[in-house]
């Protein structure tokens, strides 16, 4: 019985605590900013010519910052795109590698064919056997032949997405320039 009415006594204790957490407003910092106000433009059009050369060369110096951040982003661009190229002509030169593989698997199994038909039609081995044996050969060849098929048509879209990318790197390069 004590220790129930402990556990009740703990529960209520720990609740009048969170209630009054719960209850009190929430404090909140308020936002300062760096410059409390603005300058007032009817103000300093009060400012005597003589006064505003430090104005002036700041105005300049604003200027010039945000000329030298546009030419950042401008070169920033031109980096980005020419990385995505040489990507893309990595991508191209393993595209010709494999290619270039499927050419020889193509060439290879068309001579291994062309033996087979040769046994063939010289009557020799078992003709059931030989027949078989080339058309699974053939099969095989339609399979590294759709392979050729795919891997050209990678290469093209590839080899368009370069282009593309060229021409954009000229015109980023002549906005530079101006």
């Amino acid at each position: 019985m004590k220790r129930l009415a402990f556990t009740i006594l703990t529960l209520l204790f720990a609740l009048s605590f969170m209630g009054g957490c719960s209850s009190m407003p929430k404090i909140t910092i308020p936002d300062i900013p760096l410059i409390s106000k603005e300058p007032d433009d009817e103000l300093y059009r009060k400012v005597p010519a003589s006064m505003r050369a430090d104005v002036k060369e700041a105005q300049y110096d604003l200027k010039r910052a945000k000329s030298n951040a546009a030419q950042a982003e401008k070169k920033l661009k031109l980096a980005k795109l020419k990385k995505e190229r040489e990507v893309l002509r990595n991508k191209y030169a393993r595209y010709n590698r494999d290619f270039s593989e499927v050419l020889i698997k193509k060439a290879n199994i068309g001579v291994e064919i062309k033996k087979m038909e040769a046994i063939n039609n010289s009557n020799l081995g078992d003709k059931a056997d030989n027949i078989k044996m080339i058309a699974n050969m053939k099969t095989k060849r339609l399979g590294i032949e759709s392979d050729e098929i795919e891997i050209k048509a990678d290469m093209d879209t590839t080899q368009l997405r370069i282009k593309e990318l060229t021409k954009q790197i000229g015109s980023q390069g002549k906005k530079l320039k101006n």
